[in-house]
């Protein structure tokens, strides 16, 4: 017995690089299928997903700043598709959280754009006389507004916490 102890007291040596190298190829590999799941959760363009959020941001503080944004604005070129690159962007992503605020701006902006009421042609001549069904439109107009600030208001804070998970996953994915 006190042969077999002195034998590995002499031999471990020899033993001891492969057992390293056996700990460091697990623990690489362990690390590439961690930041594997991370890469598919950020998704394939997360600067296009970036670049869409600075939009829709940049919209939303319009809509907030201006406060009076009607159908025909929503329906520009450039504004009619942010709701729906936003859903498909976030249908890339596997991460749960990242894919909850990204739906929840593009319900934000649709219910902005929901309560959006028509140009009318009254606005054109603001100090006109007004007859009591142009007035309560116009009464009717500035409910809807408010709503649409409201409605602006949740659309940034659910991009804002967006934003920070994005950064939150780049983070951990690339070390950005």
């Amino acid at each position: 017995m006190t042969l077999a102890a002195a034998s590995w007291w002499t031999d471990w040596p020899k033993f001891l690089p492969g057992w390293l190298a056996f700990a460091w190829t697990l623990g690489t590999g362990a690390r590439k299928v961690w930041l594997r799941s991370h890469k598919v959760a950020l998704g394939a363009a997360d600067n296009e997903l970036r670049e869409a959020l600075k939009t829709a941001r940049t919209l939303f503080e319009d809509i907030t700043s201006q406060g009076r944004r009607t159908v025909d604005w929503f329906q520009a070129a450039e504004r009619r598709e942010t709701s729906r690159t936003i859903r498909d962007l976030a249908d890339r992503r596997k991460d749960r959280i990242l894919c909850q605020e990204l739906k929840a701006v593009a319900d934000a902006w649709d219910k902005a754009f929901a309560v959006a009421p028509p140009m009318r042609v009254s606005d054109w001549f603001p100090n006109a006389n007004l007859s009591p069904q142009v007035r309560q439109e116009r009464e009717s107009d500035q409910q809807r507004f408010a709503e649409q600030v409201s409605f602006t208001q949740t659309g940034l804070d659910h991009l804002t916490a967006a934003l920070g998970r994005l950064n939150e996953l780049e983070r951990r994915t690339l070390g950005r």
